[in-house]
């Protein structure tokens, strides 16, 4: 048996719907696009980053025969 303080149903615990309000949020196409767009920027510059310092490294080491 419940009391007046607490909750009555699984909707008043959460109130004006915030719950469901961000799982459409989360589901909506562009937002699902702009998250998979985020996730290949970051690989893309995490891989950039690792190619350039690979470049940088075979440079110096080019760089240091010719001494």
């Amino acid at each position: 048996m419940t009391g007046e303080s607490g909750p009555k149903a699984r909707g008043d615990l959460h109130p004006h719907g915030q719950v469901g309000d961000a799982q459409r949020a989360r589901d909506e196409a562009v937002v699902r696009w702009w998250h998979t767009a985020k996730r290949i920027t970051w690989i893309v510059l995490i891989g950039g980053a690792f190619l350039v310092y690979y470049l940088f490294d075979k440079l110096a080491e080019a760089l240091s025969l010719l001494k």
